[in-house]
């Protein structure tokens, strides 16, 4: 599998179609990119050989590499598409089941939908018009739509493990021990381990890490914080272990990454509004 370098920006190209009709037909190109697609409205049909999937208002489908894939409107269709080159912490979310070979597909409810569909038109908007420091910020807004999506596809192949989702959250905002997490899900520390890996693709403590490893990306922004005071409130008290995990984590370090952020958001507010 072929990662991506963050500093390679052409490995992240996005578009917004509508099909009238439904002479228009494509097949998906032989690349190492991975594809992610949201329908806004309409539907369509994406076919591999002589099976086929259907896409209606509120489908996010995740392409995998290597795959010819036949895409076929069915009367009017409007999307959101994007082509891209993971980067090594989002490689776990992208193990979808198969809907038709080489492509996962969840239903998005509305709530999801909206959110989704919010992150991916700016993630859009971004590599359109590409102002400084476009790139990081469009990766991240794609990477949360990608989770969601991965969240979505194991809350519907896995609904008897509804634990699951209770351990997640644990992870995500307490700090418990593996041990507690466990007796609160009713289940043993090793069936933590085996089960949670093999449904979520990471092991607990890679979850917990990289749900710290998000929050103190958010917190970054917030230029009154220093990097220490935020290692601190993260649960990573050791600024260097804090610094190669963050930088494992996101490509950056962690002043690098407030540094780019900045000059992001600086851009944006100082860009004319067209209208």
């Amino acid at each position: 599998m072929q990662i991506k370098n963050p500093n390679e920006e052409n490995d992240f190209i996005s578009g917004h179609t509508i099909c009238a009709g439904d002479t228009f037909r494509w097949i998906q190109r032989l690349t190492d990119s991975y594809g992610l697609m949201l329908t806004l409205s309409g539907t369509g049909r994406v076919s591999l050989g002589t099976t086929s999937h259907q896409l209606e208002a509120g489908d996010l489908l995740l392409l995998k590499p290597h795959r010819q894939h036949q895409f076929d409107p069915e009367g009017n269709w409007d999307l959101l598409w994007f082509h891209f080159l993971p980067r090594p912490h989002i490689i776990h979310a992208l193990e979808w089941p198969d809907v038709i070979p080489g492509a996962g597909c969840v239903r998005l409810d509305e709530t999801e939908f909206q959110t989704v569909r919010t992150a991916l038109t700016e993630a859009n908007d971004l590599e359109y018009h590409r102002p400084n420091g476009w790139n990081e910020l469009a990766c991240l807004l794609l990477e949360t739509a990608i989770v969601r999506g991965f969240h979505r596809s194991v809350r519907e192949a896995s609904g008897s493990e509804r634990w699951i989702l209770l351990a997640q959250r644990l992870l995500a905002e307490t700090r418990d021990d593996m041990d507690r997490i466990a007796s609160r899900c009713n289940v043993s520390r090793a069936a933590l381990y085996v089960k949670f890996k093999k449904i979520t693709g990471i092991s607990p403590r890679q979850y917990r890490e990289y749900a710290i490893l998000r929050r103190a990306a958010r917190l970054l922004e917030n230029l009154d914080l220093s990097v220490s005071e935020i290692a601190r409130q993260v649960g990573m008290p050791d600024p260097y272990y804090f610094s190669t995990r963050f930088h494992k984590f996101s490509g950056f370090p962690p002043r690098e990454y407030r540094q780019k952020m900045t000059q992001h958001n600086n851009s944006a507010e100082n860009t004319p509004n067209p209208e």
